[in-house]
């Protein structure tokens, strides 16, 4: 099984946002019961059935659910290998603390917590995604050097992504610089920017630049969740080149949260 490629607190959070503004704008009348916790939000879409929710939302609110989903997977590893390590500092033996877990020998236990170490060793729940934080935090970890080593595969799946946003989101033969400025809508008028453009400004730029690091995958990850939830994405053809290049990016993603892992 794949290792779920890592979602910042930041994609987190707009997760959550995105969710609870589609109910506003629909006036949901069971949105007051949403509340902001991820565990309880990711409740709400399953239970909250199809009755007074247009399809779209659903499939937008399932979409975002799946990225929230994926945030808990990781704070259950960290919570998990936080009651090991605390279990063991308070004098149970590796059989005890692995019992529950269904590990039947002491062996298997400390593999386990050497996979969560190993999961987590490069961990930053909270890392910055600004351009000037990147470069500052550039340092040789798993990830980088991941990136490093498929640096050509790397920034062919990032380019996809950008030209597959060119078409849905721009208009014409726009300027790369405004390529991502603005959702048309059906009248063919520019409307407010769209919420994906800030993070593909910040992927562009780093692809350009040729820096590319952990924090530009998180990036790249806030602006896949944008597109995907989006009524100009959701309209397509679930065949459209850019459902291949969001795929594309997430497959990248999950290789490289596995690449930390111990042999």
């Amino acid at each position: 099984m794949a290792t779920p490629p890592k979602v910042s607190a930041a994609e987190r959070d707009a997760a959550v946002t995105r969710i609870d503004r589609r109910h506003a704008r629909i006036d949901d009348p069971r949105r007051s019961e949403l509340g902001t916790d991820p565990r309880d939000v990711l409740e709400f879409v399953l239970n909250r059935g199809l009755v007074g929710v247009p399809r779209w939302v659903t499939a937008a609110d399932h979409a975002d659910a799946l990225l929230l989903w994926t945030w808990l997977w990781w704070e259950d590893c960290r919570t998990e290998r936080r009651l090991l390590r605390q279990g063991l500092a308070a004098g149970l033996s590796l059989a005890t603390v692995g019992a529950p877990l269904g590990i039947t020998t002491r062996q298997g236990t400390q593999d386990r917590l050497d996979r969560l170490n190993g999961l987590l060793r490069h961990d930053r729940p909270d890392e910055q995604l600004t351009r000037t934080a990147r470069r500052e935090l550039r340092a040789r970890d798993g990830r980088q050097i991941w990136i490093d080593a498929h640096r050509a595969e790397v920034r062919t799946v990032l380019l996809a992504l950008l030209i597959q946003a060119h078409r849905v989101l721009g208009s014409g033969e726009s300027s790369n610089a405004d390529a991502y400025s603005a959702d048309s809508g059906p009248d063919g008028r520019t409307h407010e920017p769209h919420p994906a453009r800030e993070w593909l400004d910040e992927v562009d730029a780093d692809y350009a630049d040729d820096t590319l690091t952990p924090a530009t995958f998180a990036a790249a990850g806030l602006a896949a969740a944008e597109l995907r939830t989006s009524n100009p994405v959701l309209e397509l053809d679930p065949h459209h080149r850019v459902h291949g290049a969001l795929r594309a990016l997430d497959a990248l993603r999950s290789r490289m949260a596995a690449a930390v892992l111990p042999p």
